[in-house]
Parts: structure tokens; sequence; C-alpha cells
């Protein structure tokens, strides 16, 4: 990474880790995923886990943005039908949804490979305490059960629903070290604004590793978690006035003052100009 890079990831990561602990928590359940979550006291934890990975699996070739197109439906599908007895159960559920979608061929095929798994079988009957303590073997025995990279963004993103599911229960102390950023538009598009380069996949991993270490040092419980659901919700705003708004909805307006700053897209002076009367 060459020096100017490093010093935007530097000036970022100083912006962001005066976010307090509490705010960054509340930008996590602020996911469209983790909307899900009022489902889990009739799934209980490992029935809930499993669902989670699953349905982050295949969180790609949508039919429109998340948010809108693939979460909502699938919250709708879970709430209509009992709980499943067996992964076998949950194919059933989910193949309904699945077959419906964008690519469906191999999105059915997946749903295959994970829940008829050892890996989900394993899920299934999981406690909380015990996928804290072997996250990070989870995130390996999923990548070799799905034959694709550690680093492929649908094995993180995976994780990422596993980690989630694990900070709705309560527990944060897990180990979420090296599983990078999923790569996707809105990450290279927010990547690119502050950058002012179109880089590679590998080099915005490692820009947003270097954010998330900046903020460590002052912020030491925020993980890739927290970074990913922040760039993955503001990524999408292409004005100053959206991401002020954004900040404004959790009271801490002036970072999006700062990142605009840092950006510098068009209609900066006219934010400053407003937020300042």
């Amino acid at each position: 990474m060459d020096s100017f890079l490093f010093s935007k990831t530097e000036e970022l990561g100083k912006i962001l880790s005066t976010i307090p602990i509490e705010i960054w928590n509340k930008i996590v359940e602020n996911e469209p995923e983790a909307k899900l979550a009022d489902q889990l006291p009739r799934y209980r934890f490992g029935k809930f886990a499993t669902l989670m990975v699953m349905t982050g699996l295949n969180d790609y070739q949508l039919k429109g943005p998340a948010e809108e197109k693939y979460w909502p439906s699938l919250h709708r599908l879970i709430k209509e039908n009992p709980v499943p007895e067996t992964p076998e159960g949950m194919k059933n559920i989910l193949s309904k949804f699945y077959t419906k979608e964008r690519l469906k061929k191999a999105k059915l095929q997946r749903l295959d490979k994970f829940l008829d798994s050892y890996l989900a079988q394993e899920l299934w009957t999981s406690n909380p305490e015990d996928v804290s303590n072997n996250f990070k073997k989870i995130w390996t025995d999923l990548s070799r059960v799905m034959k694709q990279k550690k680093s492929a963004k649908t094995i993180v993103f995976a994780m990422k629903t596993l980690g989630i599911t694990l900070i709705l229960v309560g527990y944060t102390d897990f180990d979420f070290s090296g599983i990078p950023i999923p790569v996707d538009v809105r990450v290279k598009r927010l990547t690119s604004e502050i950058s002012g380069k179109d880089l590679a996949d590998d080099d915005i991993r490692r820009f947003w590793n270097e954010v998330l270490r900046e903020i460590k040092k002052t912020q030491p419980k925020v993980n890739m978690i927290h970074l990913d659901s922040l760039v993955w919700q503001i990524g999408q705003l292409k004005e100053c006035k959206e991401i002020g708004a954004y900040f404004q909805e959790f009271s801490i307006q002036w970072i999006g003052q700062k990142i605009c700053r840092l950006i510098k897209i068009g209609d900066y002076r006219q934010f400053m100009t407003t937020t300042q009367n």
C-alpha cells in the first residue's frame, strides 16, 4: 500500500474511532439481516445460526437491493412457516424461496451443499459458547464445505451473519480477526470515493484492514462486522446531505461532516454551510 493510501486509511480510522461502541452496535442492528432477530426466540440459537449462515451464503446476484428484495422476503417466509425440526426441513422451506430467485440452480445447489454438510449438523445443535470459541475453525470448515476460498465474498459474509447472531444473543468476545470485509459494489464504490482510485479486491481488503487497525488503537471492541456494516450502509449514499442524514440518526453528525471532507464530493461546501447554520 502506497503512502497516499496509507494516509487515507489512517485519517479515516481516526475519524471512525470517535464513534462509541454503543453506536457501532446500533449500526450492526441496522443491517437488513439483523432484522430477522425477532425469529431468534422461535428458532433458538443453533437453528437460527444455521439459517443465518445459509441465507448469507446465497446473498449474491439478487433481484434488487438486499434490504428490499432479499431479507424482507426471507423474513416473511420464515414467519409464515413452522420452525423446522431438521436441516432437511429448513431446506424444504428455503427451496420455496430460491426457486424464484436469480441463478436458482446454483443457489439450490448451495442449499444442498451446506444443509447436507456435517457443519450444518454441528451448528444446528450448537450453543453460543461453542460457536464463539470455535469461530475461526468454523470459517475454515465453511470454506471447505462450500469449496470456496476463505476470502470469497459469500463465505466472509456468511461468517458476518454468524457473528451478528452471536452479538444478538449477547456474545461479543469472539475472534473475528483476519476475516476480511466482503467486497461488493457498495464497498468498492466507497473505497473508490475515499481513495480516488479503482482498487483490486485484495487491495480493497487491505485498505479496510488498515482502517480497522487504526480504529482498534482506541476502540479494541470494534471488529470488521461493525466496520463492514457501516461501509455497506453508507456505500450507496452519493451526496453529503444523505451522509449527514445517516449519521444524524445516530446523533453523531460530525462524523458525516468529516467523512464528506475526506471524500470531497460535490456538495460538500453546501452541506457544511447547511449543517453550520
